[in-house]
């Protein structure tokens, strides 16, 4: 369709909406669309007319790649809608099938009506383009294999069906689809099918030179670019053509033949067309210049093609190279004059000019430069052979030629005439033409000139080298000693910091004593702190005047560290980097250094969040990333590892496929030079020695994170192919030259390479990292690497194979994957024997080697210096000889010895020898930590495998199982070796973690006492720089150093710093506990399985296997052994059968869920929302193992269980854990007690709970009836709350501002907003109710921040129970449910057949408070009986009639209504008698701030007894008061408001305001509790459902205003009060409530509306210990997660 009046639209109408479209400013076209169609309703163009399906196209892919995939979705749904008659190459289909058939298979839950089929007009589009379309969308829904099955059909039809035109739109879309699942060769093909059907088609053939470019296919390229210049003659397919040809000669083929013909084509070409682009002239040079043919490049250059050079320098600098390159370097230095005359600051021609003046080559000889990042400034320039005349009037001719530049106007401000001066100065000394004094004398001049800018020391760096010592020393004295008082301070500045920088570079700061060095660090700092001043009207972006002072101050303080070994060098080091980071956030310089600084003291997690900060993004990942990935990959931070790892292999990948689309957009645009270069690019960033590394670390630390659990370590193993894969990548390697892209430069001196740390070495006089050094160490590194990569590729195969090896060594004939036990016990050899070679030893010298370290015979030296791959190679050693036995050390006698022993006396020697001389971290930094969680999560880790495999290979039926029971347990079998190895691996881990408790559990007060201590300031040592900043800080103001900064300089506190440091300490220490913890569990389970087994056995032989490589055994008695195990096995079944334990596997995740037209990802349980409901009886035992794989931090509480005795389960994060971290993991384990009824379980991390939750079912205990009739059937009725988007986002974004939360946008009902909302209709919950039977419907308010009314229409509801505890029986036709609350009803479809809406909608009792004022809806479905054949009527559902939002007297009502069934014994002697306050505040902020944005310019807080709940951020409540860790929290919470007041009234401002603390109120054990809960006006009254963790709470009064202890205990109910967990305290009113304190712990109360938790409305009792045992609070989980 054409634009123009055709459908009686005109173009200027239609226009602007293609331009909005163009620019992408999706929205405003489609309010451009609704107008047009407003005005033009009866146009066949009916809103956007489509010039061309190539239009649509960027539209639709526009859609798809910046708006969302359910926009582009519709869009296609328009398409298939109004071209129905297309979807079929035979016959058309109606609309409504087409709408039927599309939604399932797109995973869509839409309805598009006629209104939205009228919002575009397209274009007909074949039925295969609406296919690949398809595919595409499916795709970026995450569906790729229906996307590929859509690839491929469409693919079969358009092979099968001749009558089908084939265009270049249809290939193309199916070829991103294929590209994005890695099918690339399905598109290639496709497109070489077209070419072969229409083989002139120009757009099929470039379709198919896209494709080969993606595959980087040079040869099929160039084949396909001449078809297409032959076809059309253009130009640019020559150049395709060429291109191709030189790529392939860069990579290694064909070369001399191949460049023949490029220059043939070419010169055919130019004789009969010539040339008419820059860069085709470009590429002919370069094709003649790669074939040395200079001559003919130049005559090129010089005639009539040379103008399309349109830049006269460019054009002389080619033409100076070709000189120069044929050898006439006499016409080659008259060009660079002539290019210098107009450029005087070219550095890089002045170096040619002058080595063409010189006939030295050497500029274009390096051919090294490449391999560099960095590559060097100044070339090594060769010995002339020009006579000495000669080159002395050479030399003549260059210093004249640059005095004259020096003379030209403005060259004051240009650098290159004077470095030109310095650099034939040192020419000359090369040659024995000049002297030092001269060159010194030049240095000298060149400072007073550009002395002050930072880029001096790099300039000036070569030229200072080629001075005598004695001369760099007068140079210093001499520039020292000048004063030019006529500069201005900020050169001044320059000047010194210059010097400074100069001396560090050439090391001379390493040759003065420890007292100069000191006096240096002061200076520096103290210059540092002097110039602040000069940055006082700087932008914070911008840096700041000598902020290089403390990096070189940080060197020093280091330096004296290595020498002194005084470690507060190290910390006053820390401690100026944080200070200059407090002053300006944005120096990545400070960052690098801490980052190093921080590893090796052993604060990971501080090291890494400074690795954050850096924002490390796209190539810089490449860069940048050697910092801090190396110390990562053996610390136990494995989630933030993860996170590396995957954001690096991410970006690589990313580029691999995005390289391809530059390469053909570089094509496209006669670009050829990006051509090249991005073909060279990728190829460097795919032989990187990092990514590699990565490829190989990624799958390793799975295995590390599964190493406790055989089944999972299997199936990981098998998603990398057994390890095959990586093998076979590490053979590659051997043939591959790998590149180096780290940016060494950026590294501290102390460790130039990752694998050299001068600080773990003795200080040796003179042994700083130089230039020259470095480059050694970067060779040495290099070789090393290689060796490095392939001894890891082996790993993860050596694994696999050492599982099967030590279950051969049980089971004799078993096969694992094909693999015969012969070719296992092969492979294994052969790859012990690759593995020897890599360490350096043949096998049979590596196993002497091992036998001779543990014997004593041998040096460990060499031994301990690779020691974790010569334990891994020990471990598979001694996997390999189970399944040969010949590969063990040989015994005197020759036979072959136990390498069980051998393995466990090494781990036990090691791992023992590295923490027993560590001490602690800070005292003893280094690599000894690491070293030792090395040795933990590998060595020992692998060994923990084989011993799993062989008592999981034990079991006579050979069947794996998860959970241990009798029947595992009384079938494991394990022979003495094995044995004796979990016994020695319990001892060593025991030990470590006593240790690593021991170090934990060290007071923060002493360690901060130990830091800061080191900062006292003596005469000599460290401290005196301490000294100079607290000074600065102590007598600076705001107008000498400028607001920003003055801020900054009062907001540095050196206490929390060190505080921190502490922290990330100790974080990874408990980190590595945990790992330590997780795997000692697991011994102690096969210790326990063990030992169980002998006591049952007693003198029979339990062991009927023999297991080859270990002692052997007799085995008798097999049958007496299967009869004893039946009989403890029915023993087990017996004492069980009243009460189960449940196992359940929590996946937390992200799902893409659509709500209300929307998608979001939401954060689920296994992918379900609302989360899986849990059926348990009274008396079971829940284990729960929740793993976090969303990218948030979790708890789950399980709302209203008692937890008696196991607070650690209860869930609430800070309180009683911390939260899981993502990619951690953490097993719940509880009983449920005398407890029956509804419940729930939701999370209690941050507003997690908006959709993680789920209903947890209490039914009676096996035989025990309900109190009341029987239902026919049970449903779980959740009312939630949904938001419109991520509800994080909206806690955040109210968190920043202090303002209230957004409202939500919908509630739903089991997940489903339902018929009233927008795009929910479909999806509304049904429940089909038979008539006349009755039903349980267990409610439960899930909502975050919302009380609901709930009824069903023309139903009455019969409540029975609440929050798992019984009542007495009433009728109601309303509810209303705090969140939190839960209500049991009973429903009997009584009514006519029909359907019915239950419904629920808000009660907002806060005047004038925003809320939610919708209504969600679900169906009750009432049927007839089968037997009754009558139908029903069909019509719209009833809809209930529900209170008014703000209806307190129906709720009081309903409220008062409860009551426990019969008498109970609630406390009437009372220990405890407490009166808490509850309700709104204001933080008053002293400035409007955008951080202030609540009411009048204030922030919204919330508290109990006017103490806003702070919780605490390292560690939980529980945890603190378990383990006695002071400075958490305090017992102070006030038992009554601390000012009286009337809290319902017209509270005065004055009280509005509360403190914040982590305030608990400790309660002995037993005692009798009542609490008085007080709700006030401040701000606004409001209803709030008080929950208490860890108890039900008999309510034995509510009321209105305020409680009066004389008139209201009148009301007291002591008889039958309800039993509940969540209480409503009435809207400006009051509740009460009574416990006895039975369950020890820590037990948080709060408000249940989210929003109002957040500010602070909670507090905590903390239950005390009673006596004995069953008083007191279990020991704290293995598994507990640590902050």
């Amino acid at each position: 369709m054409k634009f123009g009046m055709a459908g009686g639209i005109p173009e200027r109408r239609v226009r602007p909406i293609w331009d909005a479209i163009d620019s992408r400013q999706f929205k405003n076209a489609l309010k451009q669309s609704t107008t047009l169609l407003a005005k033009f309703p009866n146009s066949p163009y009916a809103l956007v007319s489509l010039p061309s399906p190539l239009r649509f196209f960027r539209m639709f892919r526009l859609l798809l790649a910046t708006v969302c995939s359910q926009l582009a979705m519709l869009l296609l749904l328009i398409v298939l809608v109004d071209y129905g008659n297309l979807l079929s190459p035979s016959a058309p289909a109606p609309c409504n099938g087409v709408i039927s058939g599309a939604l399932p298979n797109l995973g869509l839950r839409a309805c598009v009506s006629s209104e939205l089929r009228g919002d575009l007009l397209l274009c007909s589009l074949s039925f295969y383009t609406t296919q690949a379309l398809k595919a595409l969308i499916l795709e970026r829904m995450g569906k790729p294999e229906e996307a590929l099955s859509v690839c491929l059909d469409a693919k079969e039809q358009l092979y099968n069906n001749d009558s089908v035109l084939i265009d270049d739109l249809t290939l193309s879309t199916l070829q991103i689809v294929f590209q994005r699942l890695d099918r690339l060769d399905l598109a290639t093909s496709c497109y070489e099918y077209a070419c072969g059907r229409y083989p002139n088609n120009l757009e099929l053939m470039m379709g198919l030179f896209n494709s080969y470019v993606r595959e980087y296919s040079f040869v099929k390229q160039q084949q396909t670019a001449i078809k297409m210049y032959k076809i059309a003659g253009e130009e640019r397919f020559l150049l395709w053509a060429v291109c191709s040809v030189q790529l392939q000669v860069f990579c290694g083929n064909g070369g001399e033949k191949l460049l023949t013909l490029a220059e043939g084509l070419l010169k055919k070409h130019v004789a009969s067309h010539s040339l008419h682009e820059p860069e085709a002239l470009m590429v002919y040079i370069s094709i003649l210049e790669q074939q040395s043919k200079y001559g003919d490049a130049l005559e090129l250059l010089s005639g009539k093609l040379g103008s399309l050079l349109m830049i006269e320098v460019d054009k002389l600098r080619i033409q100076g190279r070709l000189l120069a390159q044929a050898g006439d370097y006499a016409a080659a230095a008259n060009i660079y004059q002539k290019v210098l005359e107009s450029c005087p600051d070219d550095w890089e021609c002045f170096l040619h000019y002058l080595g063409c003046l010189l006939e030295d080559g050497s500029c274009w000889q390096d051919e090294c430069t490449n391999e560099y990042i960095h590559p060097p400034e100044i070339v090594d320039c060769k010995l002339t052979n020009l006579s000495d005349n000669l080159l002395d009037s050479r030399i003549s001719v260059a210093s004249a030629f640059v005095q004259k530049l020096q003379k030209k106007p403005n060259s004051d401000f240009i650098r290159c005439p004077y470095l030109a001066e310095l650099e034939i100065e040192r020419r000359k000394c090369l040659y024995s033409r000049g002297s030092d004094d001269k060159l010194m004398e030049d240095l000298v001049q060149y400072f007073y000139r550009f002395g002050h800018l930072s880029c001096f020391p790099a300039d000036v760096e070569v030229f200072f080298q080629a001075l005598s010592p004695d001369k760099r020393t007068e140079f210093i004295d001499k520039v020292m000693n000048c004063s030019d008082h006529a500069i201005s301070p900020t050169k001044v500045l320059g000047r010194s910091m210059s010097l400074l920088k100069l001396q560090e570079m050439l090391g001379d700061m390493f040759k003065r004593p420890v007292g100069e060095l000191e006096a240096l660090a002061v200076q520096m700092v103290d210059l540092y702190c002097k110039s602040l001043p000069l940055s006082k009207d700087l932008d914070p972006q911008e840096n700041m005047h000598g902020e290089e002072l403390l990096s070189m101050a940080c060197n020093v303080l280091v330096q004296l560290y290595w020498r002194t070994r005084h470690l507060g060098y190290l910390l006053e080091a820390i401690m100026i980097l944080e200070f200059g980071l407090s002053v300006r956030r944005h120096i990545s310089n400070y960052k690098i250094l801490l980052l190093h600084l921080y590893s090796h003291l052993g604060a990971l997690s501080l090291a890494h969040e400074w690795y954050k900060s850096l924002e490390v993004k796209n190539i810089l990942l490449e860069t940048v990333s050697h910092h801090i990935v190396p110390q990562m990959l053996v610390s136990p931070l494995w989630a933030n590892l993860n996170d590396l790892l995957k954001d690096y292999l991410k970006f690589m990948d990313d580029h691999s496929r995005e390289s391809a689309d530059l390469t053909f957009l570089a094509y496209r645009h006669r670009n050829y030079s990006k051509v090249i270069e991005f073909v060279q690019f990728k190829g460097r960033l795919e032989h990187s020695n990092q990514y590699l590394m990565a490829r190989i670390e990624a799958p390793i630390l799975q295995l590390k994170q599964n190493a406790d659990n055989i089944e999972e370590e299997e199936s990981i193993l098998e998603n990398m192919n057994y390890g095959v894969g990586i093998v076979e990548l590490a053979t590659d390697i051997g043939c591959t030259r790998l590149t180096f892209n780290e940016d060494l430069q950026l590294r501290p001196w102390w460790t130039p390479t990752s694998d050299k740390h001068y600080l773990l070495e003795p200080f040796q006089e003179g042994s700083y990292c130089s230039k020259r050094k470095l480059q050694q160490h970067m060779e040495e590194y290099r070789a090393n690497v290689q060796k490095v990569v392939e001894k890891r590729s082996l790993v993860p195969r050596l694994i696999y194979l050492s599982i099967q090896c030590a279950s051969m060594s049980v089971k004799e004939n078993a096969e694992a994957n094909g693999l015969s036990n012969t070719k296992i016990a092969s492979e294994m050899r052969t790859l012990l024997d690759r593995y020897a070679k890599l360490l350096g030893f043949s096998l049979d010298e590596a196993i002497e080697v091992i036998a001779g370290v543990l014997n004593g015979q041998n040096s460990s030296k060499a031994f301990e210096l690779d020691l974790i791959n010569w334990l891994n190679f020990a471990v598979f050693l001694n996997a390999g000889n189970l399944a040969s036995y010949d590969l063990g050390p040989p015994n005197k006698d020759g036979s072959t010895s136990n390498l069980w022993k051998v393995v466990d006396s090494l781990l036990q020697k090691y791992v023992l020898e590295k923490f027993r001389r560590m001490g602690s971290l800070t005292c003893s930094p280094g690599s000894d930590f690491l070293m030792l969680v090395q040795l933990v999560v590998e060595p020992l880790a692998w060994h923990g495998l084989i011993i799993q495999s062989c008592l999981r290979s034990s079991l006579p039926s050979g069947k794996r199982k998860k959970k241990a029971g009798p029947a595992e347990i009384s079938n494991s079998l394990l022979s003495h070796a094995a044995n004796d190895s979990v016994q020695s691996l319990c001892s060593i881990l025991e030990e470590v973690e006593r240790w690593l408790r021991q170090k934990i559990s060290e007071p923060e007060d002493e360690k901060l006492e130990s830091f800061l201590s080191c900062q006292q300031g003596l005469e000599n040592g460290p401290g005196r720089i301490y000294q100079i900043v607290d000074s600065l800080i102590s007598s600076t103001t705001s107008t000498d150093v400028g607001d920003r900064i003055f801020q900054a300089l009062k907001a540095w506190d050196p206490v929390q710093i060190a505080r921190k440091f502490v922290a990330g300490q100790r974080t990874s220490l408990s980190k590595f506990l945990q790992i330590c913890e997780s795997k000692s569990k697991l011994f102690q389970t096969l210790k326990q399985q063990l030992q169980l087994i002998r006591q049952q056995c007693l003198s029979i032989s339990c062991f009927p296997l023999q297991c080859r490589g270990m002692d052997t055994y007799n085995y008798t008695d097999r049958l007496g052994w299967i009869f004893l195990c039946i009989s403890v096995f029915l023993a087990f079944i017996v004492c069980s059968a009243d009460a189960e334990t449940q196992y359940h596997d929590f996946i937390i995740r992200s799902k893409p869920v659509k709500r209300l037209c929307r998608t979001h990802d939401i954060i689920t349980v296994n992918g379900q929302f609302p989360g899986p409901t849990l059926e348990v009886h009274n008396g079971d035992t829940l284990v729960i193992k929740v793993q976090n794989n969303a990218r948030y931090n979790i708890t789950l509480h399980w709302h209203g269980i008692r937890q008696m005795r196991t607070p650690w389960a209860d869930g609430p994060e800070y309180v009683t854990q911390c939260p899981i971290q993502p990619g951690g993991s953490y097993t719940y384990r509880f009983t449920i007690q005398d407890q029956e009824g509804t419940l729930w379980w939701h999370a209690h991390s941050s507003w997690l709970r908006a959709t993680v939750y789920g209903a947890l079912i209490i039914h009676p205990k096996s035989g025990f009836p309900y109190p009341f009739t029987k239902p026919k059937r049970e449903i779980a009725i959740l009312l939630g709350e949904w938001w419109d988007r991520n509800p994080i986002d909206v806690l955040r974004q109210a968190t920043i501002t202090g303002a209230a939360p957004n409202v939500s946008d919908a509630f739903t009902i089991n997940g489903q907003p339902g018929d009233l909302y927008r795009c929910s209709r479909k999806d509304t919950t049904k429940i089909p109710v038979l008539s006349g039977e009755t039903v349980l419907l267990r409610v439960i308010n899930a909502a975050l921040n919302q009380p609901l009314f709930f009824a069903v229409a023309n139903h009455k509801l019969t409540v029975v129970g609440a929050d798992a505890a019984y009542t007495k029986p009433f009728t109601t036709k309303i509810l209303m449910l705090g969140p939190g609350q839960t209500t049991n009803v009973l429903l009997t479809a009584d009514q006519p057949p029909a359907e019915y809406y239950m419904a629920a909608r808000a009660y907002a009792s806060a005047q004038g408070a925003p809320f939610d004022n919708t209504t969600t809806t679900a169906i009750i479905q009432c049927k007839r009986a089968p037997h009754n054949t009558k139908k029903g009527t069909s019509s719209a559902p009833i809809l209930p009639r529900l209170p008014a939002y703000n209806d307190t007297a129906t709720v009081t009502a309903f409220t008062s209504r409860f009551k426990s069934p019969s008498k109970v014994k609630v406390p009437t002697q009372i220990d405890e008698n407490l009166f808490f306050t509850i309700g709104l505040g204001l933080f008053n902020c002293s400035r409007p701030s955008p951080r202030c944005q609540g009411p009048n310019g204030t922030r919204f807080t919330a508290s109990m007894n006017n103490v806003s709940l702070v919780l605490p951020s390292n560690n939980s409540i529980l945890q603190a008061y378990y383990q006695r860790t002071p400075g958490v929290y305090t017992t102070d919470f006030p038992p009554v408001p601390p000012v009286q007041f009337d809290y319902t009234g017209n509270v005065s401002r004055a009280l509005w305001q509360p403190i914040k603390g982590t305030k608990l109120y400790k309660l002995k054990y037993g005692s009798r509790v009542q609490v008085v809960l007080q709700g006030t006006n401040i701000f606004t009254a409001e209803d709030h459902p008080m929950h208490l963790h860890g108890y039900h709470i008999y309510v034995v009064a509510q009321g209105f205003g305020n409680f009066d202890p004389r008139k209201d205990r009148a009301k007291f109910n002591l008889i039958d009060p309800p039993l509940r967990n969540t209480i409503d305290v009435p809207v400006g009113g009051w509740a009460v409530i009574r416990f006895v304190a039975d369950n020890p712990g820590v037990w948080l109360m709060h408000c249940h509306l989210d929003v109002h938790i957040t500010w602070g409305l909670a507090m905590a009792f903390l239950v005390e210990n009673g006596v004995g045992e069953s008083e007191s609070i279990e020991p704290p989980p293995a598994d507990l997660p640590v902050c």
